[in-house]
């Protein structure tokens, strides 16, 4: 089933949100719940325990009272002291009605009201005793056994005390093991929630990033379409209008440089013919001056020639899907026609060419190798300074063979390495300013190497630039 998306991506962080936080309110307010029922149940049992012990302290002492005021009345027959006695009978009783209240077992409310008819009868008798002036008073020695009821009730009382601590202590961790429980079950529920609003968040967002990096790496065929929040939506079809519109200008930027390199190779052919015929001395003979002349229009007209192939070897690779023609070749013939095509300008610079070959047979197409090897000899006869030095080695690399080409020229910054194999860039560097070139060189050297499956890059050097190419071992079908 497909998700739908809310019309705009603040819906859907509002939503997001709005579902990730649900879990956490629930824990939240349960937690709130609980800890009240347990803050409540502590209340209860805290007053319980206060009231109860001390309802059992004023049974006591009521008690002792009552026996002490009527065994002196007794001896006195004094008012004021039985009067006391009225009044510790009052307190005690009262005390006595508040432990009933308190009492939540049936056991100790039997002691109680064993223990309330007792203090009844004790008290009927010491009322008739008084009234009956009496002098036989041995029910007075109940005191003690009512003392020890007392005893009974005040330690059942304390047990019970103890039971609802346990029992509170019990509850409380009853509580703490559920919360924990549904923290473990409802945190992990919101957090696969916010990881799930998270991909669908990231899933245009990466769309849009991917998008934009093919438009800006030249992949205008592919059209854009970005699933999400409206705005997202919006933005992906705007984005496939500018890819429209690049497509429309790239093309119209192929079809200018193939009819202007078209145009230019013509006329300069024609050139490059004339300033042939005239250098090898057919228009009649030349003066040094005249030579000198000569050699500087062919030598320019050679490089414009270069750059208009240059040109046309980029558009031809933009524009169209080319196969390789494998073949077996022998790497150290094909790398020796590259460096004799450029032998007149190595001997006017008076370069020294170092070889080191330690690879022969390889696979790979010969066409477009000779232009890979064209494109950086010629940088390093470019840049190297007369009477330099430039070294092409071949060497093996378990599964794949390499080529390095390196010269002692200035090298290049660091500002130019990123963008080395940038199609028209030529660097800001001095050595590139004095030179001027097309820029396509690398460009095109770097997509003919990736087209066998290889790469190549600049290494590190102290002086000058070192190339190295590493290609695969290819296998004729």
């Amino acid at each position: 089933m497909r998700f739908r998306y809310p019309s705009s991506f603040l819906k859907l962080l509002l939503v997001g949100f709005s579902f990730a936080i649900v879990p956490l309110i629930w824990v939240f307010v349960n937690a709130n719940i609980a800890f009240d029922s347990l803050s409540k149940q502590s209340q209860i049992t805290i007053f319980n325990a206060v009231e109860g012990t001390r309802a059992g302290r004023i049974l006591q002492e009521q008690l002792h009272l009552m026996e002490r005021s009527s065994r002196q009345y007794f001896v006195l027959h004094d008012d004021a002291l039985f009067s006391n006695y009225n009044k510790a009978n009052i307190k005690f009783n009262e005390a006595l009605t508040q432990l009933k209240q308190l009492a939540p077992h049936a056991p100790q409310k039997t002691n109680l009201n064993l223990l309330s008819n007792q203090i009844s009868q004790l008290n009927l008798s010491i009322n008739n005793a008084r009234q009956s002036h009496a002098t036989e008073i041995e029910f007075l020695n109940y005191f003690s056994q009512l003392d020890k009821q007392i005893e009974v009730i005040i330690e059942e009382n304390n047990t019970t005390i103890d039971a609802a601590s346990k029992q509170l202590a019990l509850n409380a961790q009853a509580t703490q093991r559920k919360l924990f429980l549904q923290s473990l079950v409802l945190i992990p529920l919101a957090l696969l929630i916010a990881a799930s609003i998270t991909y669908l968040l990231a899933v245009p967002i990466r769309r849009m990033d991917a998008a934009i990096r093919h438009l800006g790496t030249g992949q205008y065929d592919v059209p854009i379409i970005i699933d999400g929040p409206g705005d997202l939506r919006i933005l992906g079809q705007r984005l496939d209008w500018l890819r429209t519109e690049l497509k429309e200008l790239n093309q119209q930027k192929q079809q200018f440089l193939r009819h202007v390199s078209h145009e230019l190779k013509t006329p300069l052919t024609a050139i490059r013919e004339g300033t042939e015929l005239l250098h090898d001395g057919i228009g009649g003979s030349l003066s040094t001056q005249q030579s000198e002349i000569i050699s500087i229009l062919r030598d320019n007209s050679i490089r414009l020639q270069k750059m208009i192939e240059n040109l046309l070897n980029y558009t031809r690779i933009e524009t169209t899907q080319f196969k390789l023609k494998l073949s077996h070749l022998e790497l150290s013939n094909t790398i020796n026609k590259a460096l004799n095509i450029h032998a007149l300008s190595i001997q006017n610079n008076k370069l020294q060419i170092q070889t080191d070959y330690q690879v022969d047979g390889v696979v790979a197409d010969d066409e477009k190798l000779a232009i890979i090897l064209d494109n950086l000899i010629s940088n390093a006869i470019k840049f190297t300074p007369a009477n330099g030095k430039i070294t092409v080695s071949t060497h093996q690399d378990k599964n794949k063979w390499c080529i390095e080409i390196s010269d002692n020229g200035p090298g290049f910054s660091k500002i130019d390495q990123d963008k080395l194999f940038d199609p028209f860039y030529r660097g800001d560097t001095l050595h590139k300013s004095l030179i001027s070139g097309s820029g396509l060189g690398l460009t095109i050297a770097k997509d003919l190497v990736e087209a066998h499956g290889g790469y190549i890059a600049l290494l590190p050097s102290t002086q000058g630039a070192h190339f190295i190419i590493n290609m695969p071992q290819l296998e004729l079908k």
